[in-house]
């Protein structure tokens, strides 16, 4: 048996210049006339049987590949882990032994602070001098003024101030004044009660006597008269 004949395509140019396939079967008879551009288009957009397995040994090797880096990434961050766990550590002894000289480091600092604490305000005054030697005039200007009014501003606080603490101290010294007089009064209140208690305690001592006397008085006259002829 003889094996059938394929169907094949023709070129021909159309009266623009075109260009066709004439799609023949196994006779040679037209079925089809396309264009160039949609028959090779067409044509790219299929593919032929040995493509696909090379495709997939192509994506076969990019996962194995991609392993591969995974692995060697997971790798470099174990190795950064503990490199970075031994870098705490020494950080860590750093620190402490640091912590143990501290006191001493700290006092030295202190004291340095407090020297540059006290050159500050002439270091600053200098700085600010030369700085606005520098400004222009209406800057200088503005500066002046400024100036100007803090020094007023610093003053009207001090007088403010000194007003204060004098209302403060006349107004202690009026209280102590009226707390010296509510005491006197008191005193002298106090006095007044224990003398009028005084006298009421003697007169009724005086009232007590006398009523003792005539209650003694009666009962002698009492017995007179019961037992005649007994003196008292």
């Amino acid at each position: 048996m003889a094996a059938k004949k394929k169907a094949r395509r023709t070129t021909h140019r159309s009266k623009k210049g075109t260009k066709l396939y004439a799609v023949r079967d196994s006779k040679g008879r037209i079925k089809d006339i396309q264009t160039y551009k949609r028959a090779h288009g067409a044509d790219l957009k299929r593919k032929a049987k040995g493509e696909a397995p090379a495709k997939r040994k192509v994506k076969a090797k990019a996962k194995v590949k991609a392993k591969v880096k995974a692995k060697v990434k997971a790798k470099a961050k174990r190795k950064t882990t503990v490199k970075a766990k031994t870098r705490v550590a020494k950080a860590k002894l750093a620190i402490r032994r640091a912590v143990k000289k501290a006191p001493v480091r700290a006092r030295k600092q202190a004291a340095a602070v407090r020297a540059a604490v006290r050159k500050a305000p002439k270091k600053a005054q200098a700085a600010l001098k030369k700085a606005v030697k520098k400004l222009p005039p209406q800057a200088q200007k503005a500066v002046a003024k400024a100036e100007k009014a803090m020094v007023k501003g610093e003053k009207l606080v001090v007088k403010k101030t000194k007003q204060a603490e004098s209302q403060f101290t006349k107004t202690v010294n009026a209280v102590k004044k009226q707390a010296t007089e509510t005491v006197k009064q008191a005193e002298a209140a106090v006095s007044k009660a224990q003398d009028s208690a005084e006298k009421g305690a003697a007169n009724v001592m005086d009232q007590a006597m006398d009523l003792f006397k005539k209650a003694s008085d009666a009962v002698e006259n009492a017995v007179e008269s019961v037992i005649p002829g007994q003196s008292k």
